[in-house]
């Protein structure tokens, strides 16, 4: 039985929950990849529904990462958007990838972000994983995290323990990205617990 694809994320305050399309163990996955990192800064490619995104920031606010900027990229306005903007995300809604080409639209934008001083947790979460991965892993600086969401790391993997099991969607794994992987200097990160809540997890070395 497939569980937590349509779950959502409740803050204390009354009737607000937005959407998260997220494996239902995955919010206690990253509750301990930022107890470890504490990042300074998370890219966040694909709010969606936002659950995701305002679990990031209440929970890093919740050890005492206020500090910690979050950009959040989308392509579609959406009626929560501003709500999430209110509670100190930046939410970008304009388009800032050549999926075509594996580039950057908006360079100017993205990589001074990646770049910051600081430890950086890239999640690539929006409509072509495989592309975005390999767009924005050049632009990683050392210890800095990528993470892919929809993760199975073979096919045969996928259809024998995920297929009707854990997860039916499997939208990037590690015949698309190891060309990446080995150009960038990326090596697993945190990745048994996070294959069982179908994230991939590279850090820069």
């Amino acid at each position: 039985m497939l569980t937590g694809y349509f779950n959502y994320y409740s803050t204390n305050e009354e009737n607000y929950a937005l959407m998260s399309m997220q494996h239902e163990n995955a919010f206690d996955a990253f509750k301990k990849l930022l107890q470890e990192v504490r990042p300074s800064q998370i890219l966040e490619v694909g709010t969606a529904g936002g659950g995701t995104t305002l679990f990031l920031r209440e929970y890093l606010n919740e050890i005492g990462l206020n500090e910690t900027r979050i950009l959040s990229l989308d392509v579609v306005e959406q009626n929560w958007t501003n709500g999430l903007r209110e509670r100190d995300i930046t939410v970008d809604t304009e388009n800032v990838f050549d999926y075509s080409t594996n580039t950057l639209i908006r360079p100017n934008v993205i990589v001074p972000f990646i770049q910051r001083e600081g430890t950086t947790i890239v999640l690539c979460d929006g409509g072509n994983k495989i592309s975005e991965f390999i767009t924005l892993s050049p632009y990683l600086k050392t210890g800095d995290i990528i993470m892919a969401h929809d993760y199975i790391d073979t096919v045969e993997n996928f259809h024998e323990n995920f297929v009707d099991k854990i997860w039916n969607w499997r939208e990037i794994g590690d015949e698309y990205i190891s060309e990446s992987v080995i150009q960038n200097n990326l090596e697993p990160f945190m990745q048994n617990l996070f294959d069982n809540v179908v994230w991939v997890c590279k850090i820069k070395k």
